[in-house]
């Protein structure tokens, strides 16, 4: 009876071993084994630790804090605030030093001032349009843009200079549509009527494209630039261009459609509406389709 009662308790501490315990513990050691690598694998999303980071960290630390920084406060607006102006500025002075030179982190820290749209940074963003760096010039110019700090806007017209390169007068084009300042209208128009009599040979049509766009953004249209919307809101127009595939079409056209979006003045869009209804009617990108479709309804 005894042997009995003992082979059964071992049947049972057997079954309670093999289907209870042991998964339980491999449930444990699962979670806590999930719970350690979230902890040395998480992204650091505090701003201050990320500048401490580029402060005293590693040319690796620096490189991935910045990227982080400029990720979230493009992602995200609520993540700046102005008690990172004195840091931020502290840390852009002291990549240029020459006892600290580091041309990287100098680069990341003028693009991070200008995707936290403070305006405060300005000045610095002013001082690297002199750089012998073009690309800090161009960094900088496209940070003005970001910033939309007005007062620079002059300045960055003498980008559109044919003796500059072609990413530079690129990037003032844009810079100036977003700025807003309607005194760069004229500097724009002549860059468009003067191709391709006064272009240079690297210059690219996408010169003429940001051009056009930012001449919407400042509310300006004529007979040139709407033909030149037109035919980019047309797909049979790129086919001219043999380094663009479907992937970067599509990201043009999305890019156009949303400065278009952008434009409160309907009667600015109105030339373009048929193109806008072709698309809307083009079912090869439903991303593309739903937004155009969304524009079009605003007519």
């Amino acid at each position: 009876m005894s042997d009995n009662q003992n082979s059964e308790s071992s049947r049972v501490y057997y079954l309670f071993y093999t289907f209870f315990l042991i998964p339980l513990m491999i449930c444990v050691f699962g979670v806590l084994l999930v719970l350690i690598t979230n902890v040395l694998t998480q992204e650091p999303t505090d701003i201050n630790q990320l500048l401490y980071k580029l402060e005293t960290g590693s040319m690796r630390d620096k490189a991935d804090a910045s990227y982080r920084i400029n990720k979230l406060f493009t992602d995200y607006s609520d993540k700046y605030n102005s008690s990172y102006r004195n840091r931020i500025i502290k840390i852009h002075n002291m990549s240029k030093s020459e006892f600290n030179l580091d041309n990287s982190l100098r680069l990341h820290m003028i693009m991070i001032m200008g995707n936290s749209k403070d305006t405060v940074f300005g000045p610095n963003l002013i001082d690297e349009l002199s750089s012998q760096n073009e690309d800090f010039r161009i960094k900088a110019i496209e940070s003005l843009g970001k910033i939309r700090y007005t007062a620079s806007a002059n300045l960055i017209e003498t980008f559109l200079n044919k003796d500059k390169s072609f990413l530079e007068k690129l990037a003032a084009a844009g810079a100036l549509g977003n700025i807003g300042n309607s005194s760069s209208i004229n500097d724009l128009v002549n860059l468009i009527n003067s191709w391709p009599s006064n272009w240079s040979q690297f210059d690219g049509p996408e010169l003429r494209w940001e051009a056009t766009m930012a001449l919407l953004k400042l509310g300006y249209s004529d007979d040139i630039t709407i033909k030149i919307i037109n035919n980019l809101l047309n797909r049979s127009y790129y086919e001219q261009y043999e380094q663009l595939d479907q992937n970067k079409i599509n990201f043009l056209l999305l890019k156009i459609l949303h400065i278009l979006h952008s434009v409160d003045n309907i009667d600015l869009l109105k030339p373009f509406q048929a193109s806008i209804y072709q698309l809307s009617e083009d079912s090869s990108n439903l991303e593309l389709q739903n937004f155009s479709k969304k524009l079009y309804n605003r007519f």
